[in-house]
């Protein structure tokens, strides 16, 4: 079978999967509160996870059935996501406790997107759309603009601002963010590849990678779609790449994860699946670099669907989830 024959082969197979979700996400009610209170994980373990159900299961649906109606033209997945989105908009009106900022960016990132795929549906009234907007950038927004963390927790802001702005085809709003995320990337690095704030991280120094890397890719990713600047190849004034991060990563998380510099006993999935991290993230980053490596490590459980949380059963974030239809 040849590369293009395999390549279509296996998007075939995503769009599959992606289908049967659409379909089960047909039946989701939405989930949203007033007052979203997120506790934080490391202070209320239970009371997080909670919490974060209330939006994943409906970031999920959102996402799920958003990409369908961009890939078939079905109105019920467009009617659907745009519930979904205006139950949100409606009914939530505060975020509230330690980790609403970093929650609300990795999972209203997937609100953003499924926004973005049904943005001309034309059953989508505009008083719908003002009222979607209005929630984002009252609630939201506020919260993600002012997170103090320069770790992961900015990553994630980054990545929702700039979907933010390009939804809203805000052209100086996101130049703004594409710059701040140039910064990051300057200052958030180290030439080996390491990410400093998170190699503080225990056991989870590895997950802290990932979880750090999958939205700066993302981000870049939306900086390249929107205005053709290639992130993903500039190197920053201090010279760090977001490449050099990505092949130190995939050093540790492809089965040397005992050889991890800093702390022993990393956390790392086992056995690796369709559905475990960081899979996503180098099945998107293998289309980008065509680098051989990613390809190799990623082939071997494709379609790639995106990382699950094991806590909830639904998407963990949404930065890289059915990366092959994207």
């Amino acid at each position: 079978m040849s590369k293009k024959e395999l390549v279509s082969k296996t998007a075939a197979a995503a769009k599959d999967e992606l289908l049967r979700l659409a379909e089960e996400s047909l039946s989701v009610s939405c989930h949203a509160v007033p007052v979203w209170h997120i506790p934080g994980f490391y202070f209320d373990t239970a009371g997080h996870q909670a919490a974060k159900k209330l939006m994943e299961a409906d970031a999920q649906a959102a996402y799920a059935t958003a990409l369908a109606y961009r890939l078939t033209g079905r109105p019920d997945y467009a009617d659907k996501a745009m519930e979904l989105l205006k139950g949100w908009a409606s009914i939530n009106r505060e975020l509230a406790d330690k980790d609403g900022p970093l929650v609300s960016a990795y999972l209203g990132a997937g609100f953003l997107q499924a926004a973005e795929w049904i943005k001309a549906y034309p059953g989508w009234r505009e008083e719908d759309q003002d009222q979607f907007v209005y929630w984002i950038t009252t609630v939201l927004l506020p919260e993600w603009d002012r997170i103090p963390l320069r770790n992961n927790w900015w990553s994630w802001s980054l990545y929702a601002q700039l979907l933010l702005y390009r939804f809203l085809d805000d052209q100086a709003g996101f130049a703004e963010e594409a710059a701040h995320l140039k910064e990051h990337i300057d200052s958030s690095l180290l030439l080996t590849g390491f990410i400093p704030e998170e190699t503080l991280r225990g056991t989870n120094s590895i997950w802290y990678h990932y979880f750090a890397l999958a939205p700066l890719t993302a981000a870049a990713k939306q900086v390249l779609d929107y205005t053709g600047e290639d992130l993903f190849r500039w190197t920053s004034p201090s010279g760090n790449t977001i490449k050099k991060a990505l092949d130190t990563l995939l050093y540790y998380a492809n089965g040397r994860a005992g050889e991890w510099p800093y702390e022993k006993g990393q956390n790392v999935p086992d056995p690796l699946s369709s559905q475990t991290w960081p899979l996503d993230l180098y099945e998107a980053m293998s289309r980008i670099y065509e680098d051989p490596e990613y390809d190799q490590f990623v082939s071997p459980y494709r379609p790639i669907i995106g990382n699950r949380n094991k806590n909830s059963g639904y998407f963990q974030s949404h930065a890289w989830v059915f990366p092959e239809l994207l």
